[in-house]
């Protein structure tokens, strides 16, 4: 190898070195020390679930306190306009909360980064009611991060923006947060805020409001059809049994058919027309028991028809036992859609 050669190979190895160096030192000692990176330990965190580099360079404590703030205040401007008497009232009384459903929802945080779900409600467990309720609320357990659109930074500040896109499935829309960065005193970059949370709050409420007016109105539509037919109906049993007696074979035929091809028939059609609504959280108790009011009223209507053939007193004893139980729960669902917002049947 000429010696002319030779110096090539060293410059190009002198300068490979170089290379690496520099990358190095640019590495540890500027990249490591941006918002980006933070970014990149975070989503590292998420995947191997890393609860001590998560809470590196994510501050737990001050992104928590904000965020509770703002998902209060949220919540309060979502629902009706309170004065500001009301408003101060309601506040103080979340402030009282503050402190154990903060300490609840970052048990919850840390049980999701480790475990990659969130927090159940535990039956006979305050805490994990308290964080069902916060999480539920704040529309993160139905979110899911999408991608990072962009990041700037303010040096003089000390702080940088992420804009953080996510997907929330109530909403079936996409939502872009604004992750707060503040600079530590290493040079080191930690999330401290989320500045939009408030919005993403309303963001929220909103969809929901929209899911229950389309629950509201599909349901009434249905309950109000099934309500006409069934009036219609009772005409027509009064007709029956005007026209007859029960101690008529050919009479207690006639009603026998009437329960199981009309009564019977319509609240089975009804149960399954609501079965394929779709159903927002906020309606599930209600939806569950105009579900169970059908079923009454089936089992009723089964149970009058079969008293038809059997003439049983404990057939129909217990036929007008779920017809009863079905008017109660009737009583306890105009309850509950008054509370949910939904229209009641009869009611302007």
């Amino acid at each position: 190898m000429g010696r002319s050669l030779r110096m090539k190979l060293y410059l190009l190895l002198a300068m490979l070195v170089l290379l690496v160096m520099g990358s190095g030192y640019w590495y540890f000692q500027v990249y490591t020390k941006t918002p980006d990176y933070a970014l990149q330990k975070i989503q590292q965190a998420l995947d191997e679930h890393d609860k001590d580099t998560f809470g590196h360079y994510v501050d737990m404590d001050a992104l928590l306190d904000k965020s509770y703030d703002d998902l209060m205040e949220g919540l309060m401007d979502a629902e009706q306009p309170l004065s500001s008497e009301a408003k101060f009232t309601v506040g103080n009384f979340t402030q009282m909360l503050k402190a154990p459903l903060i300490t609840s929802f970052k048990q919850a945080v840390e049980q999701y980064v480790v475990t990659g779900t969130w927090a159940e409600e535990e039956e006979g467990s305050n805490q994990g009611f308290e964080a069902a309720q916060v999480l539920e609320k704040s529309g993160l357990c139905e979110s899911s991060f999408r991608k990072v659109d962009s990041v700037a930074t303010d040096k003089e500040a000390g702080t940088a923006i992420a804009k953080v896109r996510i997907f929330q499935q109530e909403a079936n829309e996409e939502f872009v947060l604004d992750v707060q960065f503040t600079e530590q005193a290493d040079g080191t970059w930690r999330v401290t805020e989320i500045n939009n949370f408030h919005e993403f709050v309303l963001f929220i409420t909103k969809a929901r409001r929209a899911q229950l007016v389309q629950y509201a109105d599909t349901t009434s539509e249905i309950i109000s059809r099934h309500d006409t037919a069934m009036m219609q109906a009772q005409e027509q049993f009064n007709s029956l049994l005007s026209r007859g007696t029960l101690g008529s074979d050919e009479t207690r035929k006639a009603l026998k058919n009437f329960m199981e091809n009309t009564i019977k028939a319509d609240w089975q059609q009804r149960k399954a027309e609501l079965e394929a609504v779709t159903v927002p959280a906020s309606a599930q108790t209600l939806h569950k028991l105009r579900i169970k009011i059908c079923d009454l009223h089936i089992a009723y209507a089964a149970g009058y028809a079969a008293w038809m053939t059997d003439k049983k007193a404990t057939t129909i004893r217990e036929a007008d036992r779920q017809l009863k139980q079905a008017k109660t729960l009737e009583q306890e669902e105009k309850f509950l859609a008054r509370r949910v917002g939904a229209p009641v049947e009869g009611e302007q």
